[in-house]
């Protein structure tokens, strides 16, 4: 074999051999992609809240309905889990998982589109961004709320006023 012949192989050669790996990473990454899709996490909650222990959870199904009832429209949720802390009831959670964390993403702002168009029971008083995410305080009802994005998970969580601002710390190391 001469010598152009082996000079021309051996980029080839590279180029299948380079090519090969990005098809089997490319095939790993979808697999994983299709696996968590199809088999998303439970969401779970804390056993307690600012000192105050759960009372009631509802989980996966259940939730996810629930969740949907509140908003009066269907979301692509995938988990969910709700608890409600304390004897009266003085802290509740809502935790909604997604596919994705760009859907989770779109549905936080989606959340404040509709928010800032003040035709809804909750007035923003605050949004604070912390390390890598924004955190959305909110007045209404009674209580105070915050909401934002934990990877794929968005929250929403309602406290006594008296609180919340311990219940919004811990939700925050909770769901980092």
């Amino acid at each position: 074999m001469s010598a152009e012949k082996r000079i021309i192989r051996r980029p080839i050669a590279g180029l299948v051999i380079l090519m090969g790996v990005i098809l089997m990473t490319g095939s790993l990454v979808l697999g994983y992609l299709d696996r968590s899709i199809a088999n998303p996490e439970a969401t779970k909650l804390p056993k307690s809240i600012a000192g105050f222990s759960l009372n009631t959870a509802t989980y996966g199904p259940e939730a996810v309905a629930e969740i949907t009832r509140l908003h009066g429209k269907e979301f692509p949720i995938d988990s969910g889990a709700m608890g409600m802390y304390g004897d009266t009831n003085q802290i509740s959670l809502w935790v909604a998982g997604f596919a994705t964390r760009i859907v989770a993403k779109q549905i936080v702002s989606a959340m404040e589109e509709k928010i800032a168009l003040g035709n809804s029971p909750f007035i923003p008083t605050e949004q604070k961004n912390i390390g890598y995410r924004t955190i959305y305080r909110l007045d209404g009802m009674g209580q105070k709320h915050i909401y934002f994005q934990s990877g794929n998970l968005v929250l929403w969580l309602a406290a006594d006023p008296k609180v919340a601002d311990e219940a919004i710390q811990k939700i925050l190391e909770v769901y980092p």
